[in-house]
């Protein structure tokens, strides 16, 4: 969240042990199959979401899952609202309590790891019996299937795109949003004279600045871990010098926003949060970020929405963005398969995406109700997403790499050398690198 990470009720670490502890045993004592008055199996199916209580998000799905029970009687969904702050760490306790939801929210990020749990359904054949799965592009599912069998379906996307202020831009005597980075390097000049503000934003610290280094990445043409013959991975970038190049080139853009004034000396230290208030407080003109911003920018009031525009990121060697998927998992502990699956067929629906995602939907039939859709949706094809290995170590280097030009003012070649040797230790460590 993507990354979207919304603040909204949690579970306290103490009282989620206390209700993991309550919740173990069998199905009897945990109460997912309890006999309905007159008779029949009442199944229960434990959905962990993680939406703003209170946004037009939460109160339509809430609104159309109350509707699924009602069309179907013998089905309760149990929702526990999670902050997704939390979302991971009460996942992974409860996987490896053996005591996992049916279906939850997630981010991309963890499929490699939730995969080497063990924890995840093979979602393969009933996707490929699914009518519906053909409004899913192709490198959505390619990115959630891992050796063959799909691992999770998404949810929703999010997209990055460039997110600029028109208005900003006119005021400086600019036309048009840059489509290279040597084009927006060339901005900070104009934009800083006729506002007084910088051109650019950018996530230093935080999940947002490894999901914005991949995107720069990919869009010189680099993979973090390319996946080799046996389905192991390894970053390649030490033993070929055009890639290392390149990778200290990714680098050297950064080094090159900060000391030439285009973003804010104090965005090395920047998480989500930061980047997207300033940006909706008019601090700067333009940003990479996805379709939630128009919320902040609406909540905060500070700059008009109708002088915001989207389009796409400036690439350098290729054309590429983050391809942010929010999926649902579902869990191989489940009891109801089939049901499970069928929930999760329901919130993959166009009635219930219409509904529900009208700006981040995965399927390419809901596209918004305005261009502000339209535009994030239709950069799904140009979107790259993090290899399927455990991810911990490796967004934790690429923020230590981000910090060593941004903060400590290194070399970006140090950098990029750093970042890659930190890659392949991570793999050697999660048992997932090559050695060819």
């Amino acid at each position: 969240m993507a990354q979207r990470l919304w603040k909204i009720s949690i579970i306290p670490s103490f009282l989620f042990l206390l209700l993991l502890g309550a919740c173990g045993g069998s199905s009897e004592e945990s109460g997912k199959d309890n006999n309905q008055e007159g008779g029949g199996e009442d199944i229960v199916i434990d959905y962990w979401a993680a939406w703003d209580p209170g946004s037009q998000k939460a109160e339509s799905s809430k609104e159309m899952i109350n509707q699924y029970e009602e069309e179907n009687p013998d089905i309760t969904i149990d929702v526990q609202e999670i902050n997704f702050d939390q979302m991971y760490d009460n996942l992974v306790t409860s996987i490896n309590a053996n005591d996992a939801p049916d279906i939850s929210w997630g981010l991309g990020e963890w499929l490699g790891q939730f995969n080497g749990f063990g924890a995840l359904m093979d979602l393969t054949d009933y996707v490929e019996d699914w009518e519906g799965s053909d409004q899913i592009p192709d490198n959505v599912l390619e990115s959630l299937t891992i050796d063959g069998e799909l691992k999770a379906v998404p949810n929703y996307l999010g997209n990055r795109g460039l997110v600029y202020n028109e208005k900003m831009l006119n005021e400086s005597g600019i036309d048009e949003p840059p489509e290279t980075w040597d084009e927006l390097m060339d901005m900070d000049g104009q934009i800083e004279e006729a506002t007084g503000k910088k051109a650019f934003g950018i996530a230093g610290a935080g999940e947002r600045a490894p999901q914005e280094l991949i995107m720069y990445l990919a869009q010189n043409d680099l993979e973090l871990a390319a996946e080799m013959e046996g389905g192991m991975f390894k970053n390649t970038w030490q033993e070929n010098s055009d890639e290392m190049e390149r990778a200290t080139e990714v680098f050297q853009f950064y080094k090159d926003m900060l000391d030439n004034g285009l973003i804010n000396s104090n965005a090395s230290a920047w998480t989500w949060q930061e980047e997207d208030t300033n940006f909706a407080l008019g601090e700067y003109a333009m940003v990479i970020n996805g379709p939630w911003i128009r919320d902040t920018i609406n909540s905060e009031g500070a700059i008009d929405e109708d002088n915001v525009s989207v389009t796409s990121p400036p690439a350098n060697e290729v054309e590429a963005t983050f391809l942010e998927i929010s999926p649902f998992y579902l869990y191989e502990n489940t009891e109801h398969p089939d049901e499970v699956w069928e929930f999760a067929k329901f919130m993959l629906s166009e009635e219930f995406q219409s509904e529900v995602n009208t700006d981040d939907s995965p399927l390419s039939d809901v596209q918004g109700e305005d261009d502000w859709g339209q535009s994030f949706n239709e950069l799904t094809e140009i979107g790259t997403a993090f290899p399927q290995v455990s991810l911990g170590g490796i967004t934790n280097a690429m923020e230590d790499a981000l910090a060593m030009v941004l903060v400590n003012d290194e070399d970006p070649q140090e950098a990029a050398e750093f970042l890659s040797e930190e890659i392949n230790n991570t793999l050697q460590k999660n048992g997932e690198f090559s050695e060819e």
